[in-house]
């Protein structure tokens, strides 16, 4: 199962920014993720940024290509840190083979 840590930093630079990044999101959380992709843990929100984190099965990532970008465009996400991960005990059969 490809996993990724996803880091989605929305637009709250004022209040009704805000307010439309969190419907949004809402809505995608509801029932609304592209084909092919699973949310696997969150969202969690940030204690620091504004920012929604959560962990995807994303089977191929460039079907979130679209939606993002339209998110983008419309200035209701700045950006996102979209990271490949593994589980503990990956890196610990790595460790072994050092």
């Amino acid at each position: 199962m490809p996993l990724y840590l996803d880091e989605i930093y929305l637009n709250a630079s004022n209040p009704e920014s805000a307010k439309r990044a969190f419907k949004f999101f809402a809505e995608v959380f509801r029932g609304g993720f592209p084909p092919g992709v699973t949310l696997i843990a969150g969202p969690w929100m940030s204690n620091e940024e504004a920012k929604v984190v959560l962990v995807l099965d994303i089977k191929d990532h460039s079907l979130t290509f679209n939606p993002f970008t339209k998110a983008l465009a419309q200035g209701i996400v700045l950006k996102r840190r979209l990271e490949p991960i593994v589980d503990w005990i990956e890196a610990q059969k790595l460790a072994s083979e050092l």
